[in-house]
């Protein structure tokens, strides 16, 4: 995304081209993340990432061709994020099938906090590697261009190494859904969920808290420049303090996070988020740049806190056979949460950004309070999980017996 970003920036230096790409790799999650999801469930999902890695390491490599002939052009990079979006709409559902049978369910908050470890640190490892050859190559040769062309093919290769990795790692037996046709396994997946409230409520409330809780990001460079008096390295700073504090939350997770209800784990990591944001916005308003700088990092705390909670209530409560589907759903919610930046802007615009960015953490705080609130089956999740570890217990035992 760094590497494309640059490029289109960089070929006609407007904004718009930099939101149509990020449009076109992120729409195919709507569309194709159920299907995925489905199809994660039903088949080999194996061969769905090495198809999915495969795919997109083919469509970056043509990329970096196109950009070493010099006939690169907008529209080109525009088709093939949206085909990589589609490639990797198909890998993600899949991933999401594997690793939990990979870890002994009580490991599960440690492993849910290294995978979102793993996805911060790209964030921050991925853009500097990419942009860091195209700065060195152009440096070099004069020709930044060229740089993009390398950099497209080393992210090729990562790609090639995901899907080769993948073929000797040892699974074991799943169990896959039975419906009769792809068609019968999305209908009894959407039914799963509508007919068990308290996956519907955690889906709805993900999707709340990206909706309204990361909404605030996008408008940081206003808010950094008109409220706080920063340039480019001030806003920076407030980017850098919210992923500094998102992996502090991850270390947070990980050491306590068996150790305490996951259900109060997102209460009050979702709760204290939204008050984290109110007070981000009244920071604007006071003008107090230090204080922003630790109510953002405060805020990726608790986002990284309530997303490893969420995630582990998640795949410890929804069956095996299901889970793909569910997480299709979930990854789709994910792909509508950037959304939250349009009413935000709009917001922003009629009132001001701190309100804007108030509102958001209202509209956590809101979200939070009406699932907690209306369903005792969220509040009482922990035991929910703890009737399936018995269970699963009980049944192990009982094949033990049997042979």
């Amino acid at each position: 995304m760094a590497a494309q970003g640059w490029l289109v920036f960089d070929m006609t230096g407007e904004p718009l081209a930099l939101g149509l790409v990020g449009a076109a790799q992120a729409i195919p999650g709507l569309i194709f993340n159920l299907l995925a999801g489905a199809l994660a469930d039903r088949f080999n999902p194996r061969r769905m990432i090495i198809i999915g890695e495969g795919a997109a390491a083919l469509l970056i490599a043509f990329l970096s061709i196109l950009v070493f002939a010099d006939v690169v052009m907008v529209w080109h990079i525009v088709i093939i994020a949206f085909l990589i979006g589609s490639a990797t709409s198909f890998d993600q559902p899949a991933r999401r099938v594997i690793w939990p049978v990979l870890i002994p369910r009580k490991e599960y908050v440690s492993g849910t906090a290294l995978n979102q470890g793993a996805w911060n640190g790209t964030r921050v490892i991925g853009p500097a590697i990419s942009t860091g050859i195209i700065a060195i190559v152009g440096s070099i040769t004069g020709d930044v261009r060229l740089g993009a062309g390398i950099s497209f093919l080393v992210i090729a290769a990562g790609f090639v190494s995901m899907a080769v990795a993948i073929m000797f790692v040892r699974l074991p037996d799943i169990k896959r859904a039975g419906g009769e046709t792809l068609l019968h396994d999305i209908a009894d997946g959407l039914a799963f969920v509508v007919s068990h409230n308290i996956f519907l409520l955690l889906l709805g409330l993900s999707f709340a808290i990206g909706y309204f809780g990361l909404s605030y990001q996008q408008l940081l460079p206003a808010f950094a420049k008109n409220e706080l008096g920063l340039g480019p390295s001030g806003l920076g700073a407030l980017y850098v303090a919210s992923g500094i504090g998102g992996i502090i939350g991850i270390f947070l997770a990980a050491s306590y996070g068996s150790s305490v209800d996951r259900a109060k784990l997102i209460g009050v990591g979702a709760t204290l988020m939204g008050l984290a944001i109110i007070g981000f916005g009244i920071s604007g308003v006071l003008g107090w740049a230090i204080l922003a700088g630790v109510l953002s990092a405060m805020a990726g705390a608790l986002y990284s806190i309530f997303q490893i909670g969420a995630n582990t209530l998640l795949n410890l409560l929804v069956p095996v056979e299901f889970r793909g589907r569910v997480m299709g759903l979930r990854g789709i919610m994910w792909s509508l949460a950037p959304l939250g930046a349009l009413q935000a802007g709009f917001i922003a615009g009629y009132t001001s950004t701190p309100f804007a960015i108030g509102v958001g953490g209202v509209g956590v705080l809101v979200a939070t309070g009406l699932v907690f609130g209306l369903s005792k089956q969220v509040r009482n999740a922990e035991k929910l999980v703890q009737e399936m570890d018995a269970a699963e217990a009980a049944e192990t035992l009982s094949r033990a017996s049997t042979v």
